[in-house]
């Protein structure tokens, strides 16, 4: 059972908390032109992003920087659930902060430094007071409340890379240390240098030295990805960079990055981003969010009650 408990949008900002019950996998794999400032109130989650995989608990900030490949799993089949809140900022809003305050660099930090991170106390209200100022603002909508968004955010944010240290990030799952993960890792690192190739599954196998069929079983297990979505993400994410900066027809592009069909590689296109590319040429567009059909509750705290 999931429930969004607070959805809000205003001028390039989407404040989101949602609550699920149970175990969920992220069924869309994806990236887009957002900034994603991830915090989890309660419960853990798996994220898989850089080729790699990592656990967030309670307390602990992920930040996504904008078009980075990533999803995001239960830890097990008898995970409870988790409570989380979400800020998607635009990028053209980012690079605006960074116009008027030039010395915030907040672009250039996202880049940098996105990754899990384990906040203090101090840091973990911190960022409970931006949401509840961020919720009451576009809840309310007082005159004003989209300046008084911006300079809520610009002080968290000043305060986020004054206090964000090295002590803060979360480092690699203990079962990082396992053969599994560890073939994983550079099956997932050989995919992403060599999406523009044609590599067969049999191929990917003997260079690997394993069976195709364990290949596929640990990295679904580890990634929450078969081998193909892998493959075409990462190529639809280089096909976006190709379509918004180079002239380069659509049909050619579609054969630099390895499909077979200009067909099927408008139908994995529109599959990641919602759109064909030819519209996504025009419109220079990222994909869009889904947003999904839930209820609303009204409250901080919900995995400890009766469902």
């Amino acid at each position: 059972m999931d429930k969004i408990t607070f959805n809000g949008t205003a001028n390039g900002i989407t404040v989101e908390q949602l609550v699920r019950f149970g175990e969920y996998n992220m069924k869309v794999k994806h990236f887009h032109s957002q900034y994603e400032i991830f915090y989890i109130i309660e419960g853990q989650r798996e994220f898989f992003f850089n080729n790699r995989q990592y656990m967030a608990h309670s307390g602990d900030l992920i930040l996504i920087d904008t078009n980075l490949i990533h999803m995001t799993k239960s830890a097990s089949s008898k995970d409870h659930g988790y409570n989380r809140v979400i800020f998607y900022i635009d990028y053209d809003k980012m690079a605006s902060f960074d116009e008027k305050y030039p010395d915030l660099q907040l672009v250039k930090f996202l880049h940098a430094n996105y990754g899990v991170y384990h906040l203090d106390d101090e840091q973990q209200a911190l960022f409970l007071n931006i949401y509840r100022d961020l919720r009451i603002l576009l809840t309310n909508k007082p005159s004003g409340y989209q300046t008084g968004m911006e300079l809520a955010l610009l002080s968290w944010f000043y305060q986020l890379t004054h206090s964000l240290t090295v002590d803060n990030e979360v480092v690699l799952p203990s079962a990082d240390t396992s053969a599994k993960h560890k073939n994983v890792y550079a099956i997932a690192d050989y995919l992403s240098e060599n999406c523009d190739k044609k590599i067969s599954l049999d191929e990917l196998a003997e260079h690997f030295y394993m069976s195709k069929y364990y290949l596929c079983r640990i990295f679904k297990d580890v990634t929450n990805y078969k081998i193909t979505e892998y493959i075409n993400i990462h190529r639809i994410q280089k096909a976006t960079t190709l379509l918004e900066e180079t002239n380069k027809p659509i049909s050619e592009i579609a054969d630099m990055l390895g499909f077979e069909s200009l067909t099927y590689f408008e139908k994995t296109f529109k599959t990641y981003m919602t759109i064909s590319p030819l519209r996504y040429r025009k419109t220079k567009n990222s994909v869009s969010l889904q947003t999904e059909q839930l209820g609303i509750l009204d409250d901080t705290t919900f995995l400890s009650r009766d469902r």
